[in-house]
């Protein structure tokens, strides 16, 4: 890639932050509690499309339906005493501190909360290196492009040097709205097509893939 880009903005649910990552997380604890094995992630994370059960009978299969249900059941009462746990898609703070040792200005434009949004980043330590953000509660929610036109118009950065990467079609729908590039990560292993059909340049599985495409140092 020959471009390079002045502000890289990131979607949070799903980009950045791994929601799915706090759920295997508990699976994986409680399973091996319960004595009934070891989780496979990737296997689980290929699965988890059809929905956190299906994902369970994929990556232990032998349970009896009596174990069966009392993973979930343990996994149920394990998420709801650690709601407040944020975890991060892996690799993403890797690339988040190799834009910033490149001299690129990073932000976050999310319709989550803006006060949730600032103490997941807070406890992620993001924001070190993201002293940037807008949320649905302080514009109109995505796919309108207000939050990032406002980014925009506060740094005064051109859209043709800014930078869209998300893993939904209305963070592409978004960019595109406003001539914007946009990068789709697709690391729920969803369908790709619809992000490229929305108007994204490329589409990865892996932050590693995303830091080669931006040509970043380690």
């Amino acid at each position: 890639m020959s471009k390079q880009y002045d502000l890289v903005i990131f979607d949070w649910e799903g980009t950045l932050s791994d929601t799915l990552g706090q759920v295997l997380n508990c699976v994986a604890e409680e399973a091996r509690r319960l004595g009934f094995g070891e989780l496979n992630e990737d296997v689980a994370r290929q699965s988890v499309e059809l929905g956190l059960v299906h994902a369970i009978r994929k990556v232990f299969p032998d349970l009896s339906l009596q174990q069966y249900e009392q993973l979930l059941e343990a996994v149920q009462q394990s998420l709801m005493s650690r709601h407040s746990d944020v975890y991060l898609i892996p690799g993403a703070k890797a690339i988040v501190q190799r834009l910033h040792k490149a001299g690129v200005t990073m932000a976050v434009a999310t319709n989550k909360g803006s006060q949730s949004l600032q103490r997941a980043m807070h406890i992620t330590g993001l924001d070190d290196y993201i002293k940037y953000s807008r949320s649905a509660g302080q514009f109109s929610p995505k796919p309108s492009p207000e939050m990032v036109e406002d980014l925009l118009l506060e740094l005064a950065i051109p859209v043709e040097n800014a930078l869209m990467v998300g893993d939904s079609t209305s963070d592409i729908d978004m960019a595109s709205s406003i001539g914007m590039d946009a990068i789709g990560v697709n690391f729920y292993h969803k369908n790709p097509s619809e992000l490229l059909t929305a108007g994204a340049l490329q589409v990865f599985d892996d932050y590693e893939l995303l830091a080669d495409y931006l040509q970043l140092s380690k």
